[in-house]
Order: structure tokens, then C-alpha cells, then sequence
């Protein structure tokens, strides 16, 4: 039967018993997903694809499938089954409360922002003289946290990170508008379960009625907290919002009423207004050492933004 609590709107496939499960941080932003009782791979294959499929439609803006009673064991054997289940989910777990939370991007377009930001920023390196491969990419390899597991959906580390755990510099999280409050809680569990590792999380936030894309750079910068028995420092490192932009469409222009009879009209290229920029990226955090000149910050300005932005909106329709 499906059920509602009521003290979070969560609409769950469970026993009522188990309602506390829906309090959990881990589902911060996700207070309006279903929560599925898990009943094995088939199902969660067949939810997955249902899903895309609405998402790829148009008929949906939900991204996220939440489901419980998933085990250690039963994520090894999910993870035998990825290819089949979808190369373009992405999936965090909390192991204390046996949940899993899959993430879909089931289309170029809601792929194309982060992985184009990101190529920019390698090619922004490339210009300063570094090699190519001055960064591995990680895609969506997994880390793993104090009581949880994440997978991002784009992530670079230096080449001085050689062990396979070792945790990505610079992290990007992508998603339609509707889930701006988890992709914000995601960016804080890369900075907080990596512990400073994780130097710069990178949120992109997209919202296709406005043509509009909104990026947030999110690094750990000291707290205030007053000193007590229980918290001896009283300027913790805290996960915080540096950065602000948006980048958005202008509506087109109308064009001319007065006929030119030697000319076809062409219609022009979008402009777009953006607030916030440049969008700085310290050039220290990602590969961990200091710049030598010509080498510095990766500064995208308003320009640079405004080509991504018409990039992906080119991609996107």
C-alpha cells in the first residue's frame, strides 16, 4: 500500500514502521520522491527505465529513485548488473539505513553541462602549458565516506593522487532545477566526507523553461562557532557557498516587418545575461600545488560562460 508521512510529505512502498527512514539526512532535497521497498534487481531495473523513459519524454523533471532495505551485498550485486540497469545512473548509499538513492541522466542533455564545463577546464590548463593529461578524469567512480558511498557525475584529481582511493580536487554536480536543495546537499558531502580532500564542488543547475543555467562553486571555508567542552575549535572548516552565477537566454529578438526583397532574414545568435561571473577556479585546489607563470587561476568569464551556455542549449533542444 502506499503510504504518506505526513511529517515529510514522503511518499513511501513500505510498513509505516519504518518511517524514520524518511527523516534521514541522506534524503535531504528528496523529500517528494518515492521511497521503493527493494525486491530486487529486476524491479529496480524496470523503475530505472520507466523513469528515463519519462524524463527522456519531457513527462517528467524527476531525476531521482530512492529505495531501501538495500544492503552492503545487494549494492555488489547491483553493481555487477550496471550494465544493464544503466551506464547513466548515478548512486549514493547510506549504509547505516540500508538506502540507496540512483540519480538518472538518462539523455545528452542532461549530461552535456558538466561534461562540457569540464572540458573547458582541461583545455583552460592546456592553454597555460600544462599536458593534457595533467588530470585524471573520474567520471563517476565511487568514494566512499564515513557511513555512506557517492558517485558524481564528473570528477578530476592531479596526477600527484596516485592511489585509486585517492579523492577527486575539484567535483561537478549537475541537475534540473527542481532538485537545486540535493544538489547542494551533495556538494557538502564531497567537502565534508573527504575531509578538505575534495577542494571545490562544482553545482550546475539547469532550468530549460528560462534557457537558464545556474552554477555554484561550494568550497570549505572556516566557520564561526563559539568554543565549548564538546567543540575545542571555534572556526571549523564548514562547506560554503562562495559563488553565485547564472547565465541566462535572452528572448529572441522579433524580427523587421519591412520586407527586404534582395535578403533572406537570418536569425541571430542568442545572447544571454550573466550575473556573478567570472567563475573562478583556484588553480592550487585542483592540482594541489602552486602556479608557476604562466599558469594561474582557470578564469571563465562572461564570455566564456555565454559559449558554454549556448553549447548546451543547442545540445539540450
Amino acid at each position: 500500500m502506499l503510504r504518506s508521512s505526513s511529517s515529510t510529505g514522503v511518499s513511501r512502498e513500505t510498513s509505516p514502521a519504518k518511517s524514520s527512514l524518511a527523516e534521514s539526512s541522506f534524503t535531504e532535497g528528496l523529500q517528494d520522491v518515492p521511497i521503493h521497498q527493494y525486491i530486487g534487481i529486476q524491479n529496480l531495473r524496470r523503475r530505472v527505465r520507466a523513469q528515463s523513459n519519462e524524463l527522456q519524454a519531457g513527462r517528467s523533471n524527476q531525476q531521482y529513485l530512492v529505495f531501501e532495505g538495500i544492503t552492503k551485498d545487494h549494492l555488489s550485486k547491483i553493481d555487477h548488473e550496471r550494465a544493464s540497469i544503466g551506464k547513466h545512473t548515478r548512486m549514493s548509499h547510506d549504509t547505516d539505513a540500508d538506502l540507496l538513492v540512483i540519480k538518472l541522466m538518462p539523455a545528452a542533455k542532461h549530461q552535456n553541462a558538466h561534461i562540457s564545463l569540464g572540458i573547458r577546464l582541461l583545455f583552460a590548463l592546456a592553454r597555460m602549458g600544462l599536458p593534457e593529461d595533467c588530470l585524471y578524469a573520474l567520471g563517476g567512480t565511487r568514494f566512499h565516506g564515513h557511513r555512506s558511498s557517492k558517485e558524481a557525475d564528473s570528477a578530476f584529481k592531479p596526477l600527484s593522487r596516485t592511489q585509486e582511493t585517492d579523492w577527486p580536487t575539484i567535483v561537478f554536480e549537475c541537475g534540473l532545477s527542481e532538485s537545486l536543495t540535493r544538489l547542494r546537499h551533495d556538494a557538502q558531502w564531497w567537502l565534508t566526507n573527504s575531509r578538505g580532500d575534495v577542494k571545490i564542488v562544482v553545482v550546475i543547475s539547469i532550468t530549460p523553461a528560462v534557457k537558464r543555467l545556474r552554477v555554484e562553486k561550494w568550497c570549505l571555508l572556516p566557520g564561526t562557532r563559539p568554543v565549548t567542552r564538546a567543540y575545542q575549535n571555534p572556526n571549523p572548516l564548514v562547506p560554503t557557498r562562495i559563488q553565485e552565477i547564472t547565465i541566462t537566454q535572452n528572448p529572441a529578438a522579433q524580427p523587421s516587418t519591412i520586407a527586404q526583397p534582395s535578403t533572406i532574414a537570418q536569425p541571430s545568435a542568442p545572447s544571454y545575461t550573466v550575473t556573478g561571473a567570472p567563475l573562478i577556479l583556484g588553480f592550487q585546489d585542483i592540482l594541489l600545488r602552486a602556479p608557476v607563470p604562466p599558469e594561474g587561476d582557470v578564469n571563465f568569464t562572461i564570455a566564456d560562460l555565454s559559449r558554454w551556455a549556448d553549447h548546451f542549449w543547442r545540445c539540450f533542444n
